[in-house]
């Protein structure tokens, strides 16, 4: 939580079908991943950073062929 303040009422910011976030008066954003219920409390830096993360892997992922079964991932 941001400055120990308690979590409080939340304001949806968006949802979709994969994921909802929220706000809460504390200032934490908290994603939700809706298939699974995992919910992450992160800071609007670390959500920048993490959407960063997620856009390269969707770049990736269009612009390259899909591996077949045999293959290994690499990071």
């Amino acid at each position: 939580m941001a400055g120990n303040k308690p979590c409080g009422p939340h304001k949806e910011l968006t949802s979709n079908t994969a994921v909802r976030i929220t706000q809460c008066t504390c200032g934490m954003l908290h994603v939700t991943m809706n298939q699974n219920g995992v919910t992450v409390r992160m800071n609007a830096d670390q959500l920048r950073n993490t959407w960063a993360g997620v856009k390269a892997a969707i770049d990736r992922i269009d612009d390259e062929p899909i591996p077949s079964f045999g293959s290994s991932i690499s990071n």
